[in-house]
């Protein structure tokens, strides 16, 4: 085609043309460009004339210049080759623009003129769009929640993943549905009602409202809606519609726990509550506390320290220190004191309560009232000792009522015919002695027999006793030793403790008749919370076990708690005192161990004794000698308040060459001592007196003189020279009853002390 008119006034209208334009010659290079498509390329008008496109912009011409020279060659036909492209103008900004290219005659030579709309705003806003939808359609297919649009009719336009799996329907199913239509029947009513409200305002709006799925399931919903706007135009609305059937489940079930627990604590004669372990603050007490402490509820929350107010003042320090050492699993029984004054026994336990964190939140906790259980406790402990002590004064009387009938009979004997009452004096000592023997089972059986502990090796002590025992069992009885080499150290009395070992085993040997083993074990043993909540009175820790087991008859199980109790026996009249075993029981007590039994009939027997594990090293095992030829010549002050009983000491300390002043109590004593002017070797004190007590009596007679010696002497003390059976360091002691060769030979010890104490 050719140009015609006016140049001036089309080159005008060329040069100000919004539309970027340019014509190219024959050799492809810019013959005329005006501003808009320089802009476009980024360079100025000046840059392009006379240069062809690969040296102006290298990066199109690859692509453009083939349409340009096609379009050159063809003839009038050829009208518009549309093209699209991209212009890198500088590092991260791009231009974009569509072309379009015609052939022309320029002064009768062929050219091509192209024509350039700039795109770049709108591709961006293009771009922008698009990806503003991906991310939106993204945030929808992904979000938990489920989304409707709706029109402003209310049918359903859009709905996401998790809203057709809320309400199991596919998109084509829920599009164009209302709420109404969604709903349950029930539920319609409420909900066109709220839909309707909030159409009108334009507002949010919010229900609860069952839904029914197509296999007829009920799902509760929560839908939360909201109006969207184009400008000032509601265009319709976005929800968000929630599952809540599983939280309205747990509601349900949470409601009515909450039922059951109110029924429970106000019903229940039983105190529960929630504090928090930091501050103690009480955040829930049941109406019990009122019934049991006598306060109300609101004056505990009010004030927590009421509570520990309340506890029994003899119990208070020690249910303060068990709370402190562990709040979160406080376990105590306790006394409390009403406003009334009554008392009551208290059974408290607390839990932990902790978040899902594990974060310790509250502390939960129950308290019972035990105080007719104690009641009771106390009286059946009150008829077992009773009928214990009516046991024991039975066979107590019964034995000593046999020693008194050989006493009385040998002694009217001998006052029959003095000259040949040898037999009979000999006699009465053999009745002397197993009275004796009787009280001192006696005492041990009470665990208020007088010990001397030190640190023994238990396995030296059982050797040292094996010839003996081999003697006693006999020999149709075979005797295995199984010890265990490295055994822990043990503090007790090693007599007692060989006591303890002959009558096990004499007990073991009874129980077979006709032969068999009796077999003796040491070993170290820990014994654990499992242990110590099967067994009372025993506290976990680590000790040293002595097992004494026989292949024997065995015991009756119906008979095995029975076993221990004094006089109790299950042999023939005449064959047993029963008190062998109630005597270990008392020595192991005493030394702070428990003894156990465990036999079924035709399987033998097993008595285990469990000793408290001891620190220090164990000393030498040595055989007290037997009294011998004791002479004396110091002084001694007897104090005896029994007349018979000093009659016999002072006649047995002078014929042993002591001198003896003699006094009945403490304060006769005192004027005894100041009368006599010369010195007093040796005070020998009864412990228990009239007026004054043996310990008050020794320590007034070291203020006036401070080198006498002092030895007690008593047949039961419990307070003043022992402390829980257990000899004081420093103190001389001689337990009753003894024999003159006795008495003589522990005030002879006493004196040959090199380094007196007293």
């Amino acid at each position: 085609m050719s140009l015609s008119g006016d140049e001036s006034f089309l080159g005008a209208m060329f040069d100000a043309s919004p539309v970027g334009m340019a014509v190219f010659d024959s050799s492809m290079r810019f013959v005329r460009i005006n501003r808009a498509l320089a802009e476009i390329n980024g360079l100025p008008v000046e840059a392009h004339l006379g240069r062809t496109l690969g040296e102006v912009l290298p990066s199109l011409a690859p692509t453009v210049e083939p349409i340009l020279r096609l379009a050159l060659a063809s003839d009038d036909g050829f009208r518009d080759i549309p093209v699209s492209g991209e212009t890198p103008l500088q590092p991260g900004v791009t231009r974009h623009w569509r072309g379009s290219y015609l052939p022309i005659v320029v002064r009768g030579e062929r050219a091509v003129a192209i024509f350039v709309e700039e795109r770049t705003e709108r591709i961006a806003a293009e771009r922008a769009l698009r990806e503003s939808e991906l991310r939106f359609r993204g945030i929808c297919e992904a979000a938990p929640l489920g989304i409707f649009l709706t029109d402003e009719h209310g049918d359903v336009v859009y709905s996401n993943p998790a809203a057709q799996r809320i309400l199991n329907r596919s998109a084509e199913e829920l599009s164009g549905q209302g709420w109404s239509n969604l709903a349950h029947p029930e539920d319609r009513e409420e909900v066109e009602r709220v839909v309707e409200a909030g159409r009108a305002s334009g507002g949010e709006f919010s229900f609860d409202a069952r839904a029914t799925r197509p296999d007829g399931t009920v799902v509760w919903t929560e839908v939360v809606s909201r109006a969207l706007y184009d400008g000032e135009q509601r265009v319709g609305r976005v929800s968000l519609v929630s599952d809540v059937t599983e939280r309205r489940r747990l509601l349900a079930a949470l409601h009515e726990s909450e039922e059951l627990f109110r029924e429970l604590s106000e019903n229940v004669d039983a105190v529960f509550y929630l504090a928090r372990p930091a501050s103690s603050q009480v955040d829930f007490v049941s109406p019990g506390f009122e019934t049991i402490w006598g306060r109300s509820p609101d004056e505990l929350r009010a004030n927590p320290r009421i509570w520990l107010d309340a506890i029994h003042p003899d119990d208070r320090e020690r249910v303060t220190e068990t709370y402190e050492s562990d709040r979160t699993g406080f376990r105590a029984e306790y006394r409390i004191v009403r406003p009334d004054g009554g008392v009551r026994w208290i059974s408290d336990r607390s839990f932990p309560v902790r978040n899902s964190a594990g974060e310790l939140v509250r502390v939960a906790g129950v308290a019972t009232d035990e105080t007719a259980r104690y009641t009771l406790e106390a009286q059946l402990l009150q008829a077992q000792r009773l009928e214990s002590i009516g046991r024991l004064a039975g066979g107590v009387a019964h034995d000593f009522n046999n020693l008194l009938t050989v006493i009385m009979s040998h002694a009217a004997f001998a006052k029959q015919d003095p000259l040949n009452a040898e037999e009979d004096l000999a006699a009465i000592g053999r009745a002397g002695a197993r009275a004796a023997e009787l009280t001192r089972q006696l005492l041990a059986f009470a665990r208020r027999q007088v010990i001397e502990p030190r640190v023994v090796d238990l396995n030296a002590l059982t050797t040292q006793t094996d010839r003996m025992l081999r003697r006693l069992i006999g020999e149709h009885v075979e005797l295995v030793a199984e010890l265990e080499p490295a055994l822990w150290p043990v503090k007790v009395d090693p007599s007692q403790m060989e006591q303890v070992l002959v009558n096990l085993a004499v007990n073991a040997r009874d129980a077979m008749p006709d032969g068999g083993t009796l077999t003796i074990e040491t070993a170290n043993v820990a014994l654990d919370d499992g242990y110590v909540a099967s067994h009372a009175d025993v506290a976990p820790g680590d000790y040293v076990m002595l097992a004494v087991s026989d292949s024997g008859m065995g015991i009756d199980p119906a008979l095995l708690p029975m076993i221990f109790e004094p006089f109790f026996t299950t042999k023939p009249s005449g064959e047993g005192t029963g008190l062998g075993l109630a005597t270990c029981y008392g020595i192991v007590r005493q030394a702070g161990g428990h003894i156990w039994a465990y036999s079924e009939p035709g399987n033998g027997a097993t008595f285990k004794v469990y000793l408290p594990r001891a620190e220090g090293v164990p000393g030498e095992l040595v055989t007290a000698p037997t009294p011998g030829g004791v002479r004396g010549h110091e002084t001694v002050l007897l104090v005896e308040d029994d007349a018979t009983v000093r009659a016999i000491a002072v006649r047995a300390l002078r014929s042993h060459g002591f001198k003896v002043l003699e006094a009945g109590d403490g304060v006769e004593a005192l004027e005894v001592a100041r009368l006599f002017a010369g010195e007093i070797h040796i005070l020998v004190t009864d412990v228990v007196m009239p007026r004054m007590g043996g310990k008050e009596l020794a320590a007034r007679l070291k203020e006036e003189r401070p080198k006498t010696r002092v030895l007690y002497a008593s047949g039961y003390t419990r307070n003043a020279i022992v402390h829980q059976g257990v000899l004081e360091a420093g103190r001389n002691f001689l337990q009753k009853p003894y024999v003159p060769s006795t008495l003589a030979k522990k005030v002879r010890d006493v004196l040959d002390v090199p380094e007196f104490t007293a």
